[in-house]
């Protein structure tokens, strides 16, 4: 896929990975609208930091889907240049104390599971329609599926390590990323007839919001059990990836981990303290 002179939106567009995704498309001459939950006279001029005439920001919200589809229908008229796919970057980790009491657990999972798996899934539904839409009216899909040899779109999604290796601390967040790879695989094959190829891409640990202060915690993870390099992961490294998956044809149906060869372990070691009171608080 293209990116010179096409549009992709990027979501969770205000954060760390997102503007570095952002910057790297705009680097390759494509357009970006970003989409956030951050309200609009504080990401605006985010986004005209980032390119006053290719960089738009929309105030969206990912798991409702009309705020969805009213976005969308926004990013494809923003520019000239059509839109082509998106990167999904959004997504939230919900951190508790420690309980004995697991059903504590179940108000945030399901906030998680809102936001990082519904999310997921309304994005990638909608997009892949605004996609159909330009070549074929909709009203096309009541007589028959979309079919083409032709490359219409790219979607990428973020999932996480923790989507493959789910242990102990990732007890709601590890779930609700593993679901965002199983929504990869599906919809790569459902949309693959309509040339929309959907990816994923899995890192480990990035210094964000989303770490935030926890970062120490999985900094001393990283080096205990990464094989090389034990560190963060730099956004123009995720960028780099993401900018790999929308140009190379042959990527789809795939997930690529961004870890260093972490694997994610549960120390039960009895000469040690209770992993569950090293660990920053439940996901």
């Amino acid at each position: 896929m293209q990116i010179h002179s096409n549009t992709f939106i990027v979501t969770g567009g205000v954060g760390g990975c997102g503007k570095a995704v952002a910057k790297a498309i705009l680097e390759k001459d494509g357009y970006v609208v970003l989409f956030d939950i951050v309200k609009a006279e504080v990401a605006i001029p985010l986004a005209q930091q980032i390119s006053k005439d290719r960089a738009l920001y929309i105030q969206a919200d990912i798991t409702d889907e009309d705020s969805t589809k009213k976005a969308v229908k926004a990013a494809s008229n923003a520019f000239e240049k059509k839109l082509v796919g998106a990167v999904h970057c959004a997504g939230i980790a919900v951190r508790q104390p420690w309980s004995p009491i697991v059903s504590d657990s179940i108000p945030n999972f399901r906030n998680a599971l809102n936001v990082n798996t519904l999310g997921t899934y309304i994005l990638n539904a909608v997009v892949a329609d605004a996609i159909n839409e330009r070549h074929e009216p909709l009203k096309y899909a009541s007589k028959g599926f979309f079919k083409t040899k032709e490359e219409r779109g790219a979607i990428i999604n973020f999932a996480s390590v923790s989507g493959h290796d789910c242990y102990a601390r990732n007890l709601g967040y590890g779930p609700t990323k593993s679901a965002v790879l199983g929504i990869t695989r599906t919809m790569s094959d459902f949309l693959g007839e309509s040339g929309i190829r959907v990816n994923s891409i899995s890192p480990s640990i990035i210094n964000s919001n989303i770490t935030g202060p926890v970062f120490p915690y999985f900094l001393s993870e990283l080096e205990r059990s990464s094989s090389f390099p034990a560190r963060a992961i730099e956004h123009d490294e995720i960028a780099g990836t993401v900018l790999f998956l929308i140009e190379n044809g042959m990527m789809n149906g795939q997930d690529i981990r961004i870890d260093g060869g972490w694997r994610l372990v549960t120390d039960r070691h009895p000469d040690r303290p209770d992993y569950r009171t090293l660990a920053p608080g439940l996901e």
